[in-house]
């Protein structure tokens, strides 16, 4: 439908000479390299709008080229007494084009500092009312911590070990948007993401973020150490279950989530401290979770985690390579 409408109300054709649609009496006839054009249309637009991600910064590209393209087609017209690019075109004056570029600009860097500051699924189901009333899920959470952040404001100081954070934050916001998840709420040094359970055990996406998470420190070793003189080990704790989520607030509104579930991993993050290990993970998320190849596990039998009446079983997981 995208690429039926774009078509339809391109009206550049009538400049280059090329009308990809033949018009009869029926109506629209698209022909056989029309379709192969609305096909090819239609994967990038699905490649851009439907499955963005922030580490192809090509599909960003490709988005932006196409919603200017469809804006300027659009609305072009309205900004002149004459048909655009018509055959009674008139150019359009120097403060048009001025008038039209800032609404533009305006609008979008809006939508995008709207988008940045709620998440862009956040923002969807703020839209679409989601969670306007309670509603129970079940999910995945991980709360991800940076190691050591206490010695490391001491080393820095409060607005380098500022900074070390940030940066990390940055960083690591690529491969949990790759993964799937979703960036919650941010607690100091620590970040909790979640994931639906059916988009977190989906080829152990939720595993394979934290993965992802460590060889890019890795390779990010030099430039950590080169600007603040160390680099960053982080602990995190998952776990799944249950969930209710809702809408609170009124000036500033927010999607939280209640339940034992936050609880327990929080304390699941909690105990890596005590273990010195840096990734442990619930035995009840790894039933739901086919393992990935090259984990090292080692279970620590049934733990009693502070705060919590009932002991659970903790998993220490390792990625070798």
């Amino acid at each position: 439908k995208f690429s039926l409408t774009l078509y339809q109300t391109c009206p550049v054709h009538q400049q280059i000479g090329v009308n990809p649609f033949s018009i009869g009496n029926t109506g629209l006839q698209p022909t056989k390299h029309t379709w192969r054009k609305i096909i090819d249309i239609a994967l990038i637009a699905d490649a851009a709008f439907v499955k963005p991600t922030i580490d192809h910064p090509l599909r960003q590209i490709i988005a932006w080229v196409l919603i200017i393209y469809t804006v300027l087609v659009s609305v072009t017209p309205l900004l002149t007494t004459e048909q655009a690019y018509g055959g009674d075109y008139t150019a359009t004056s120097l403060r048009q084009d001025l008038v039209f570029a800032l609404i533009v600009s305006l609008v979008f860097n809006a939508a995008l500092r709207v988008r940045s500051l709620a998440g862009s699924r956040v923002l969807l189901n703020f839209l679409h009312g989601r969670y306007h009333r309670p509603l129970r899920e079940s999910r995945i959470f991980m709360f991800l911590d940076v190691a050591d952040s206490t010695k490391l404001a001491e080393q820095l100081g409060d607005e380098q070990v500022q900074s070390l954070i940030g940066r990390f934050f940055f960083d690591i916001a690529t491969p949990i948007a790759h993964y799937g998840g979703e960036t919650h709420r941010y607690i100091g040094d620590e970040v909790v993401v979640t994931w639906t359970l059916a988009r977190g055990q989906r080829q152990a996406n939720c595993l394979e973020c934290v993965r992802a998470i460590s060889r890019l420190m890795h390779e990010q070793e030099t430039v950590y150490q080169k600007r603040f003189g160390v680099v960053p080990r982080f602990r995190a704790g998952l776990h799944c279950g249950e969930v209710v989520a809702g809408e609170v607030g009124d000036d500033k509104r927010e999607i939280v989530y209640f339940g034992d579930t936050i609880n327990t991993t929080a304390r699941i993050a909690a105990y890596c401290k005590d273990t010195g290990k840096d990734l442990l993970v619930s035995q009840a998320l790894l039933d739901h979770v086919d393992l990935p190849k090259g984990v090292a596990i080692h279970s620590l039998g049934p733990v009693q985690l502070r705060g919590k009446r009932d002991a659970i079983e903790v998993v220490s997981l390792s990625f070798p390579d």
